[in-house]
């Protein structure tokens, strides 16, 4: 099959391909844009790969997330006490890995051949890399060259504790938790939607979600999976709410990709023994006249970053001129003057005045553990229909009555418990909007987008 050829796979689900070629036609198969930086971009990957290993996105969007919530932080990668805005501008200091680099660059060529359509730029697979685990650096990892990270990325336990509740759908064999479900990797997929659509990326014979060239080109799959355009602001804030339904999440991940398109990166090290940690792709300073304007320089830019609720910012250290003459970041940190110690406190307030309040007496051992998030739930007539963390149950009766109506216009009068979970969890995370959406995913499926989407839903 000649390469980027589009290919219906029958009533699979599953159309575009495109073939992994070797490296040495990989780097002459393509334009190479200046924004990729073309040492990057063209040495994606070390091994060379055959005919019969082709990457394929499915025509309908994957609507499983490949990642979920979890209340309080919005991804691994992210520290719980930075602002989005910190986080963006500090990504040129922060650096992404070579062998992430090179997944990432592979993912948005790869695409670029099997579903062209689709318009995905590197940096949004490298947005989501960042929010999910710091580029595979989370938790103390390194990322090998061969690009697998180790020791290995788990997210926390989704036990509903705080996150969803999803029990064990691998025996435990990708997370180690025979009980529950941990999201995996640095792409950080939920066990069942990797077994799902997991993509070998690298054409080793093995899909790896602790493989960085794995999981990125099974990000980039994840994306295109339908019939999207990402260069559309509507299109994008879709796809990226499927992966990970918090609007949230959504919003710094589009942020870091816009700023990524702008230059604000660096490659380094892998942090590995021997690994070069001196590579500088980007010049390292944000909006360096010196690299190109990029190929995805009209990636919608989030507006109005959020401010995470119930966090203080990290305060951002500012250069100042320590006593060598030299700048340092730690103006806080001088020892206090010679003139304050000099007369101790002792000598005007005796000590022996202070015993009766013991020191025991003080720590806060009164204070209740904190409460569990709440999570309201609703018995139908479909069955149990559970809210967002934090949700109201007035709000989750208001989504399902929505949902209920809504899906009653298209004829759905019926609907299944999971059709009407999906519905109800769209209207929490995304509004009408999102809703229209999960009820278009659900006319197609059944075959009736073409017979009643267009006139109940706008075209």
């Amino acid at each position: 099959m000649a390469k980027g050829k589009r290919r219906a796979m029958g009533g699979s689900g599953w159309r575009q391909v495109a073939p992994l070629i070797p490296l040495a036609l990989f780097a002459s198969a393509f334009t190479v844009s200046a924004t990729d930086d073309p040492a990057v971009a063209t040495a994606a990957l070390d091994q060379g790969l055959g005919k019969n290993n082709p990457v394929v996105v499915p025509k309908q969007p994957i609507e499983d997330p490949a990642n979920v919530a979890v209340n309080g932080v919005v991804g691994n990668g992210v520290d719980p006490g930075e602002q989005p805005t910190q986080v963006v501008s500090g990504l040129s200091r922060n650096g992404i890995p070579n062998a992430a680099l090179k997944a990432y660059s592979r993912a948005q060529q790869v695409m670029a051949q099997a579903d062209p359509t689709c318009q995905l730029p590197w940096t949004l697979v490298a947005a989501i890399g960042r929010v999910e685990s710091n580029h595979g650096r989370f938790g103390g990892n390194s990322l090998m060259t061969n690009g697998v990270v180790t020791p290995g990325i788990l997210g926390p336990r989704l036990d509903g504790s705080g996150t969803a509740k999803i029990t064990d759908t691998d025996g435990g064999k990708l997370d180690g938790d025979a009980a529950y479900d941990r999201a995996v990797g640095p792409m950080q997929f939920i066990p069942q939607t990797w077994q799902m659509m997991g993509v070998d990326g690298d054409g080793d014979g093995v899909k790896n979600p602790q493989d960085i060239d794995d999981a990125a080109m099974s990000t980039a799959v994840y994306l295109c999976s339908g019939t999207g355009n990402l260069s559309k602001a509507a299109d994008l804030n879709a796809a990226v709410l499927r992966y990970n339904h918090s609007q949230q999440y959504v919003d710094l991940v589009i942020s870091i990709a816009k700023a990524y398109a702008g230059g604000s990166w660096i490659a380094v090290g892998n942090g590995t023994e021997g690994d070069d940690q001196g590579v500088d792709r980007a010049g390292g300073v944000v909006d360096d006249p010196n690299i190109d304007a990029p190929a995805d320089q009209n990636l919608p830019q989030a507006v109005n970053l959020p401010t995470y609720p119930g966090v203080k910012p990290t305060p951002t250290p500012t250069m100042v001129q320590g006593g060598d003459g030299k700048p340092t970041t730690s103006p806080t940190k001088r020892p206090p003057t010679t003139s304050k110690p000099s007369t101790p406190p002792t000598t005007s307030k005796p000590p022996t005045s202070k015993p009766s309040t013991p020191p025991a007496s003080k720590p806060p051992t009164t204070k209740p553990p904190a409460a569990p998030p709440v999570v309201a739930k609703l018995q139908t007539s479909v069955g149990l229909i559970v809210g967002t963390v934090g949700s109201t149950l007035t709000e989750l009766t208001k989504a399902t009555t929505y949902c209920q109506s809504e899906l009653s216009k298209v004829t759905i009068t019926h609907p299944t418990q999971q059709q009407l979970q999906k519905c109800v969890t769209a209207f929490q995370t995304g509004g009408t909007k999102a809703v229209d959406q999960v009820i278009r995913n659900l006319l197609s499926l059944l075959g009736l987008l073409g017979v009643l989407g267009g006139g109940l839903l706008g075209g």
